[in-house]
């Protein structure tokens, strides 16, 4: 009996990170380079089961649907998506960090940064354009000003991005992770366009619906054993 409300409690904890998961990718859906995320539950029946558990530990790993996604014509030629694998590398406060999202611009200095404000790493480090100068950049990830080429943007491929770790929003680190640069003859990127989230809206508002519809089951389910147990200990109380 009392495992059985511990089956339901976990069934309800469970639908609950299910909630949280969904709900963080259909509020970035519209986050440019945003990466949704996926968990899985395929052993909590096990740990359920298993009297050493937590009670209160949800079982079930997450994971970054690392696909990409569809590519949006902008027109501005300071945005600019990768093709295929990889990933633009920008300075951060803590090392470098790792992102699809090609939304760049020019700070006050000149220099090329990501919309927070990090520079964006190119084989010459981080390039500095004069006011005024004519910016562009070219399906190889060439970087040029008035038509002269300053430097190549860094291309980072992981052999198993799964271990990056998500920073924020379409930003990533990757403190055990190893990648290796493109080399320049490797690179396709597409100017005047920037990579849309691969969160599909609609299959995560299903998924809510789903979530909610197995909450209110297993919630059900821990009320009717919960009862089961109150008459018990009424009937025991009473001989």
């Amino acid at each position: 009996m009392l495992k059985g409300l511990f089956v339901s409690k976990a069934g309800m904890l469970a639908q609950q990170r299910r909630l949280e998961v969904a709900a963080n990718n259909l509020a970035n859906a519209n986050t440019l380079g945003f990466k949704r995320s996926l968990i899985s539950f395929t052993k909590m029946l096990d740990a359920m089961l298993d009297e050493t558990t937590d009670e209160n530990r949800v079982p079930g790993k997450t994971a970054i649907d690392f696909s990409n996604g569809t590519l949006k014509k902008t027109g501005n030629p300071l945005d600019v998506a990768i093709q295929g694998d990889g990933f633009f590398v920008l300075q951060g406060p803590e090392g470098e960090v790792f992102t699809r999202n090609g939304n760049f611009t020019l700070n006050e200095q000149g220099e090329l940064v990501s919309q927070n404000g990090w520079p964006v790493l190119t084989s010459q480090g981080v390039i500095q354009i004069t006011n005024g100068e004519e910016v562009a950049i070219n399906q190889s990830g060439e970087i040029l000003v008035n038509g002269k080429v300053v430097g190549t943007l860094r291309i980072a491929v992981f052999n198993n991005p799964e271990t990056l770790q998500p920073l924020n929003n379409s930003l990533f680190t990757a403190a055990n992770s190893y990648y290796r640069e493109l080399d320049p003859s490797e690179i396709l990127v597409q100017p005047g366009h920037l990579e849309t989230s691969n969160v599909n809206p609609l299959s995560e508002m299903i998924a809510l619906i789903d979530i909610n519809r197995n909450f209110e089951l297993a919630q059900k389910s821990a009320k009717a054993q919960d009862e089961s147990l109150g008459q018990l200990f009424n009937r025991a109380g009473r001989r």
